[in-house]
């Protein structure tokens, strides 16, 4: 029986693109999570400020309703 070892091509492609996995991987992962990062942002922004038009309304709804002016 002998001690050699031999490393086949798939082997060596499967370490290639492991070793290419680490090196490309992290700043691609970073930029794609940086991205979702922006567009929730934005999209919690234009969120609350749908939010507060709706609170603006329901509280102006309110008011006429009840027949109370708006001056204190």
């Amino acid at each position: 029986m002998s001690n050699v070892f031999e490393v086949s091509v798939s082997w060596t492609a499967l370490f290639l693109m492991l070793a290419f996995a680490a090196v490309v991987g992290p700043p691609a992962v970073s930029s794609v999570t940086s991205w979702w990062s922006i567009r929730l942002r934005r999209w919690a922004g234009r969120l609350g400020d749908a939010w507060a038009r709706f609170v603006a309304w329901v509280r102006e709804a309110l008011r006429r309703f009840l027949g109370v002016d708006g001056s204190r």
